[in-house]
């Protein structure tokens, strides 16, 4: 006989929204390249901690920065997009945005949630090594 096991579910953290699978807002579409330059500028004050997260608790780096990631993708997709229908001209001033400040912003929004998620691997192990009252979880008294 097998027996069954209900699972316990946990209730979702701050801020989760149960239709979207983002809880943040981020820009839309193909805007002019100052308008783009100002968005990317706002998340970057926001992963070097100039300003507050629009997320807080333990998932607050890596969901902000991985949510900044992927806009940040999304416009170069568009931008690639219009170079190859040919709305968008080689060496213009979005292609420069793309393969300049847009690239290393997307390096550094990927370093945050790569941050984001170490930190959380340390705050489980933390966790894990205080329910077994040891230095190491995985270590022998």
């Amino acid at each position: 006989m097998v027996k069954r096991v209900t699972m316990k579910r946990e209730a979702p953290y701050k801020g989760y929204s149960q239709r979207r699978v983002r809880s943040l807002q981020v820009g839309t579409s193909l805007p002019p390249v100052v308008e783009l330059q100002a968005e990317i500028d706002g998340y970057m004050d926001v992963l070097l901690g100039r300003v507050d997260a629009p997320v807080q608790g333990v998932l607050a780096l890596m969901e902000t920065a991985d949510m900044y990631y992927a806009r940040a993708s999304e416009i170069t997709a568009l931008i690639q997009r219009g170079e190859s229908n040919g709305t968008i001209e080689r060496g213009s001033e979005l292609v420069k945005f793309r393969t300049g400040e847009l690239r290393t912003f997307r390096e550094l929004a990927q370093k945050a949630s790569e941050l984001g998620s170490r930190r959380l691997t340390a705050l489980a192990t933390e966790l894990e090594q205080s329910k077994l009252g040891r230095e190491s979880a995985g270590g022998r008294s």
